[in-house]
């Protein structure tokens, strides 16, 4: 698998949270056992073998697994990811992993000091690979104002064991928002009828909001957790997103006018 990916030049981004005791506290096999011994040593040939593209890791931050800084030290240090994005957890609100106000400002704290760190080495003309202020910095730079939150349904799908299409790898299995299968291809229709559904223009809570060019109301699945419906925005997000937001344009602006050129790799 790891020669094919590389053979093909497939980007890859390993979901994994972090040291040991945080992985392992989530991603468990059936049986309950960890699943961090399993993944590193294959990770790690991926990474020896697959070089033609950043190998990212992607992280779920939950009111257990929070240690933003400790979890990027370890992914990027220890093991040698070039990208690490992190990404609260998705669940209804009762569960006792969810992240609360006070998490979400933990959060907010924390992505702030690695922030503070990818500005210092962007001024150096080095790289950081925390792709949170990477991925904004870019919808910045290109003057993004985005009709949906992101590419589910439109570039983006989710395919499923089985051979089923969805939305994105969150939806998954879900009946409710399949969009074809594998074999029969994408059912148009469908994908239409949702895109026209889940306009920004339709979400009327969005209007007055600043920050929704970059937004569009947030996570269709965090939406059909919190809300049930992907047509809800994210009305729990909307301090930190705009918090987040205003950190990453001051960012942004310190980059343009102290070294503009770091800025030239948002033009590919």
């Amino acid at each position: 698998m790891i020669e094919f990916l590389a053979e093909e030049d497939i980007s890859v981004t390993v979901s994994v949270d972090g040291p040991r005791d945080m992985q392992d506290r989530f991603r468990v096999f059936q049986d309950g056992s960890g699943s961090y011994d399993v993944m590193l040593p294959r990770v790690r040939e991926l990474l020896q073998r697959h070089r033609s593209r950043p190998i990212g890791a992607r992280v779920t931050l939950t009111s257990q697994v929070n240690d933003v800084r400790g979890i990027y030290q370890h992914l990027t240090e220890e093991i040698g990811f070039q990208e690490v994005g992190f990404a609260p957890v998705t669940t209804s609100p009762g569960r006792d992993h969810a992240l609360d106000g006070s998490g979400f400002d933990q959060m907010v704290m924390q992505f702030k000091g690695l922030a503070d760190e990818f500005l210092l080495a962007a001024l150096a003309g080095q790289h950081h690979g925390f792709s949170n202020v990477s991925e904004t910095l870019g919808e910045i730079h290109k003057g993004v104002s985005k009709a949906y939150p992101c590419g589910a349904g439109l570039g983006l799908i989710g395919v499923a064991t089985g051979g089923d299409v969805a939305l994105c790898h969150r939806f998954a299995g879900s009946d409710e928002h399949n969009l074809g299968s594998v074999t029969e291809g994408l059912d148009r229709e469908a994908q239409q009828a949702f895109l026209e559904r889940n306009h920004i223009a339709h979400k009327t809570d969005c209007h007055t909001c600043w920050a929704r060019p970059l937004c569009s109301g947030g996570c269709y699945h965090e939406a059909h957790t919190r809300y049930g419906t992907t047509t809800h925005p994210n009305l729990h997000y909307c301090d930190w997103i705009r918090e987040w937001t205003d950190i990453c344009l001051q960012i942004y602006g310190e980059i343009a006018e102290r070294s503009p050129r770091f800025l030239n790799r948002f033009d590919s």
